[in-house]
């Protein structure tokens, strides 16, 4: 049975889904018909989207979230490149609770970030309370400071003079242990930096572009942040802890087979930053 029918009465029969998928649409003479099933439909909604007449429906989808687009929202390109740029990473914050409103449109932006051939997998944990987020913070910090001791007992045993790649990342370690456990020791928090909310974005790790898909949807909970008047910016280290170290992965406690992809923190900006900052050009390869 096709998860996509098309009513007759309304059908135009301009084959505008046709074009836009071969896979489920054919065209016979001037008839239309539709087969879309698991084999071939990804349940993308364009067919629905794209109907001049709204001939198409999906039994897969919700046909009330099939709202019209009306005009087209338009931005002028200096202004959003301006937008864009001021984007900072920050990392202090007001100690001021980010309304559950606010949080809940930050997961509905994301909703509608792309994915990979629209797998639709990323998850996410919010994390709000004071020792739940002290619990994960301390427990990176613990995979760090066993990782950094070790690369110092490393670097004992090598030359001096040494700057090997190896080298430089074992110096890198060390410094991540003493950085952490010197912020540690005066209250700070240098994992989340004492942020109202914590954001994990997970997905299954057998589908299509995990990591990708879970980057795109932080990225856009970012830049959507900052319309709320959020700010953000993404913290790795948790990442990198939660994929080696079983104590903090039992803790954050994922579904089977997934994992900790992008990590964003959130709330109220304490600092102001007056000017744009440099960055380096891309490297470009035109061909």
């Amino acid at each position: 049975m096709s998860w996509v029918a098309i009513d007759e009465d309304k059908c135009n029969e301009c084959g505008i889904c046709a074009v836009r998928c071969p896979r489920c649409f054919s065209v016979s003479g001037e008839k239309i018909s539709v087969q879309a099933a698991e084999n071939c439909c990804i349940i993308c909604g364009h067919c629905v989207s794209l109907c001049p007449t709204g001939a198409i429906t999906h039994s897969l989808m919700d046909a009330d979230n099939f709202e019209p687009v009306g005009s087209p929202v338009q931005y002028q390109p200096d202004e959003f490149m301006r937008f864009i740029r001021q984007r900072r990473s920050h990392r202090h914050f007001k100690s001021k609770a980010v309304p559950n409103a606010m949080i809940r449109q930050l997961i509905e932006a994301a909703r509608y970030a792309p994915t990979g051939s629209n797998v639709q997998s990323v998850e996410i944990i919010v994390v709000e309370d004071d020792q739940r987020k002290k619990q994960l913070s301390d427990l990176s910090i613990d995979f760090f400071a066993e990782v950094g001791a070790k690369a110092a007992e490393k670097l004992r045993t090598m030359p001096a003079e040494s700057r090997t790649p190896a080298r430089m990342q074992l110096e890198k370690m060390a410094r991540y242990r003493d950085n952490m456990l010197q912020a540690k020791s005066v209250g700070y928090d240098p994992i989340f930096h004492h942020a109202p909310v914590v954001l994990l974005f997970h997905s299954l790790l057998e589908t299509s572009t995990p990591k990708d898909n879970c980057v795109i949807a932080s990225t856009t909970v970012g830049l959507f942040a900052r319309t709320l008047g959020l700010e953000s910016t993404y913290i790795g280290l948790l990442e990198i802890a939660a994929r080696s170290y079983p104590p903090l992965a039992e803790a954050i406690g994922l579904p089977a087979g997934n994992q900790v992809q992008s990590v964003l923190i959130t709330g109220y900006p304490k600092l102001k930053f007056l000017r744009h900052v440099d960055r380096h050009p891309v490297n470009v390869r035109w061909e």
